[in-house]
């Protein structure tokens, strides 16, 4: 099992690597074009639009890998051995169903959006959209992970 997270931290680590670095060479390139040479790339926005909401869905689960997101768990923490555990175990597994819902959700409205496409790159507005389903795949793993070590 150990195995199987190492390939897939290294995986997500590698995207999250490349969409950021596509991402500041667009804003850049954009950047420069705009007031260097005072014309705009047509594709530059949305394409950073698109890579803005991947680097989001794809830090949250790099954030749920490593624990840092935002989380209220100062009574789960304060409870005592075994209701603690069991506490934890509880949010952990709400944190699990949120997720999937997530992912559920994410895939019905990208099926939706697929005939949208967006005007200055010509792409459809599934590839914006399906940012949601496959960072929630990634956080789903995390969780499940987490609620296996918390109990």
């Amino acid at each position: 099992m150990t195995t199987f997270f190492r390939i897939i931290d290294r995986l997500l680590d590698i995207c999250v690597s490349v969409v950021l670095a596509s991402m500041t060479a667009v804003v850049t390139v954009n950047v420069f074009c705009r007031f260097v040479l005072s014309f705009s790339l047509s594709w530059g926005d949305e394409v950073a639009q698109i890579l803005l909401v991947w680097m989001t869905f794809l830090g949250a689960a790099v954030a749920m890998r490593t624990g840092a997101h935002y989380a209220f768990d100062y009574l789960v923490r304060s409870i005592p051995d075994a209701p603690g555990r069991f506490f934890s175990g509880l949010s952990q597994l709400i944190v699990i169903a949120m997720t999937f819902l997530l992912a559920y959700w994410g895939i019905q409205v990208t099926i939706q959006i697929s005939g949208w496409i967006m005007p200055a790159t010509g792409i459809s507005r599934a590839w914006v959209y399906s940012a949601c389903p496959v960072g929630s795949v990634f956080m789903l793993l995390y969780a499940v992970k987490n609620f296996v070590k918390s109990t």
